[in-house]
């Protein structure tokens, strides 16, 4: 009745990847230097599992977590619209990940989106595999959106500030943006990965940085297409402060 675990990819947004055996970083996941494509890895052979065996009974228990409501903003043509839509699939993520619920990402995320629709592989195998992530929460400091063909700010922020409308006003129906750059900044807080029961859990350290999203108007709602993770300054790609100060 064993069935071997199947290797598992999860991407958390401290935006890792989780082997078995370690860690690695966010260049692995949203196109690293080498622009390799982030799921070009999972064909390749797993590398034992040498974690320690462990009575899934004292594994930290799967927290009972309420989906969370979608904005209205979010099936606005505006830039509005497009960030409460980025920040909804953020505050999904852990909701995801713990129940194994995946329609907000399914319904809100673009299928040609590699990056989202690894995260949606690894949230079914994870749970498939009685995987669940415990804590980890989002919250979001701050949202901004430019739209396509919109000249950045001349302060070099990535996207204007929603909270003014371009120009004073509100864009009449014809300008409405049909595509365009959201960025959020955020903190992830701590979380454990128990990715196979049996096995002892993994620890995620928290998470400080900005995700910029493509973001593209299908006609009814705004869908997030490819995502790029930006870390804080002083915070590695692995989550947490560089240890010995390095960068």
């Amino acid at each position: 009745m064993d069935r071997p675990v199947q290797r598992l990819v999860i991407i958390v947004l401290a935006l890792l990847l989780v082997l078995p055996l370690g860690y690695m970083g966010i260049t692995g996941l949203m196109g690293g230097p080498d622009g390799q494509d982030p799921s070009s890895s999972q064909g390749q052979q797993d590398p034992a599992d040498d974690r320690p065996d462990v009575d899934p009974a004292d594994q930290p228990q799967r927290p009972e977590i309420a989906k969370p409501d979608p904005p209205a903003a979010m099936n606005e043509q505006t830039a509005a619209g497009a960030e409460a839509t980025l920040t909804y699939l953020l505050d999904s993520y852990t909701y995801m990940m713990t129940t194994g619920d995946t329609s907000v990402w399914e319904q809100s995320t673009d299928p040609n989106c590699s990056v989202c629709m690894t995260f949606l592989a690894n949230a079914r195998v994870l749970n498939e595999q009685g995987g669940y992530l415990v804590d980890g929460e989002f919250t979001v400091e701050s949202t901004s959106f430019q739209a396509a063909g919109e000249d950045a700010p001349a302060d070099g922020d990535a996207a204007a500030d929603s909270d003014a409308p371009a120009d004073g006003g509100s864009a009449a129906p014809g300008d409405a943006p049909a595509s365009g750059l959201a960025t959020v900044t955020f903190t992830q807080a701590e979380s454990i990965l128990v990715d196979d029961p049996t096995k002892e859990s993994i620890p995620l350290e928290a998470v400080t940085g900005q995700i910029q999203a493509q973001m593209v108007w299908n006609g009814e709602r705004w869908l997030v297409g490819d995502m790029t993770y930006l870390p804080a300054a002083g915070q590695g790609e692995g989550g947490g402060a560089p240890s010995d100060g390095g960068a």
